[in-house]
């Protein structure tokens, strides 16, 4: 039963397009000539979204030993690109938390893994010293919105997904392409293309299950791949696939990530977890 490209898109324009505070939050971090006073302006203007930023800049997971208690004191710490990171947070929240019976995802499901999957992603660059752990962050965020538009498919032929991937010795996101005529990541790079976001994160979405395909930004694929992966592992939130795509040791080896590195960072993942306010 493969679907149209026109019906896809026509699912993808139906979705709500990103708060404009959000957009002009990632313009604005975009821009080195931005000062902290008019990101801080911009994000004030916005309540729920300021509100969002200060409580996940309070979580555990940026660790900083006193409170944050202003956005001006949140930007100028974190930094311009973690500060897009929490705007996108706040502002694709309400679409994460959908339940999405396709994919036999509860509600809230998708956030909870997508927020693992993001901070998963930015310790990884942390790990192997690389420099766009803020993208990689949103990235991983971001990484599955494509099962917000073929979920619906995947309802139809769910079943026989689920016998193929044993018979047939393919991957869940392989057999949604045969099958469906595409994948959730392909299409969730069509709906980040829609929100005019980075190349960067389009290809990341796109191919962070075949990491080799997104050319100049394999390796920020790889990562997203593999956070992905670890992310699946912890079994929250991520659906009937989350066992069914596995990683893939090409990827594994150009990060040059062994199995003792991964079981750090499955600790760390664990600590996190503990946190009530982390996916609040």
């Amino acid at each position: 039963m493969p679907i149209k490209l026109e019906h896809v898109l026509n699912r993808i324009q139906a979705l709500p397009p990103l708060p404009t505070s959000a957009l002009r939050v990632i313009a604005l971090t975009k821009n080195p000539a931005t000062s902290v006073r008019e990101l801080e302006t911009v994000i004030a203007q916005d309540p729920a979204l300021a509100a969002g930023m200060l409580r996940q800049a309070n979580s555990s997971y940026y660790g900083y030993a006193r409170r944050i208690s202003s956005l001006q004191e949140a930007i100028v710490v974190l930094g311009f690109q973690a500060t897009q990171g929490l705007a996108m947070v706040s502002a694709v929240a309400p679409l994460l938390k959908t339940q999405l019976n396709g994919y036999e995802i509860e509600q809230e499901g998708l956030w909870k893994h997508s927020m693992l999957t993001a901070m998963t992603a930015k310790r990884l660059c942390q790990k192997l010293k690389l420099p766009f752990g803020d993208v990689a962050f949103t990235a991983g965020l971001l990484h599955d919105i494509g099962k917000l538009i073929i979920s619906i498919y995947v309802q139809e032929v769910g079943p026989y997904l689920l016998k193929k991937v044993s018979e047939a010795k393919l991957s869940y996101v392989e057999l949604e392409e045969k099958v469906i005529g595409y994948n959730h990541a392909t299409v969730g790079g069509l709906l980040a293309k829609r929100w005019n976001l980075p190349e960067d994160l389009v290809a990341a979405i796109s191919y962070h299950h075949f990491p080799s395909g997104a050319g100049n930004y394999a390796e920020l694929a790889s990562v997203i791949h593999v956070a992905n992966g670890l992310a699946s592992s912890l079994g929250i939130g991520g659906g009937v696939d989350s066992f069914l795509n596995p990683l893939q040791q090409e990827s594994l080896e150009n990060l040059t990530l062994k199995e003792s590195d991964l079981e750090l960072i499955m600790e760390g993942l664990g600590d996190l977890l503990v946190d009530p306010t982390l996916f609040s």
